[in-house]
């Protein structure tokens, strides 16, 4: 009787055993044959001249999102149209990449979870997610090429795009906010040149926004007709307003 129960311990051992080493046989060649198709990829990389871009899909799953979401006129200087959005996607979803195979006209300056930039061309295209408390968020795409910019503004919530916004009624007139309450005759004699001045936009921050102009509008020529060059907006969650936190000199050094 021992030695049947001492026989079948035995057996139930090299059962186990076996069972082990098939799942680690099994993991080994998992791994093995993913490093197969990284070095493929890093392969194709090396000799097509392409380059890998890093993106975290979990990380950055929302504004990839939305990125879907957004109409063809979001893009009005270039065509990115919504099946190549799709394919870009899900490159990003299954690898946590994307292979930028066109880095002479597409290219990514930066990608964070409020926040993304792309050089298209001699241009630049940005979109940021400003996130309200009612758990909906304002979207602002900025198309910039030469001297202009398009700007588009959604409101998004349940992924789905409820509402076309105005600059205006989030900023307001930000030209009229930078000048004097005694906006004199010698200003309105300038008038014309602050007019045509260009101002550029930044909506990387994740609850700040900043209009300004400051290599043309500088202190030493506008300080009797400006308050400033630049203003700082801080966004209000509860109102999807930007309200003025500031309105400074800025200096083109600090550009």
């Amino acid at each position: 009787m021992k030695k049947i129960v001492i026989i079948l311990s035995v057996l139930a051992f090299v059962a186990s055993s076996c069972r082990q080493t098939t799942k680690k046989q099994t993991g080994t060649a998992n791994e093995i044959i993913a490093n197969q198709n990284n070095k493929r990829v890093e392969n194709t990389i090396e000799e097509n001249n392409d380059r890998k871009i890093e993106v975290n899909y979990n990380s950055n799953k929302e504004l990839l999102d939305i990125i879907l979401l957004l109409p063809d006129s979001a893009f009005s200087t270039w065509e990115w149209k919504i099946e190549k959005r799709k394919e870009w996607y899900n490159e990003i979803k299954s690898n946590n990449f994307w292979i930028d195979k066109d880095t002479m006209f597409f290219k990514q300056i930066y990608f964070k979870p409020n926040t993304a930039c792309f050089q298209i061309g001699d241009g630049a295209w940005t979109i940021s997610l400003y996130k309200a408390s009612d758990n909906s968020s304002i979207v602002i795409t900025d198309d910039i090429e030469g001297d202009g910019n398009t700007i588009n503004i959604f409101e998004v919530k349940d992924n789905k795009i409820i509402k076309n916004m105005n600059f205006e009624s989030l900023f307001g007139d930000y030209r009229e906010q930078i000048k004097l309450n005694n906006f004199s005759q010698d200003c309105n004699e300038k008038s014309i040149e602050f007019e045509d001045a260009i101002f550029s936009f930044d909506f990387s921050g994740e609850n700040t926004a900043e209009i300004e102009s400051s290599w043309y509008l500088t202190k030493e020529e506008y300080k009797n007709c400006l308050k400033g060059n630049a203003i700082l907006y801080k966004f209000n969650s509860k109102t999807k307003k930007f309200e003025i936190d500031k309105i400074y000199w800025k200096s083109k050094q600090e550009n």
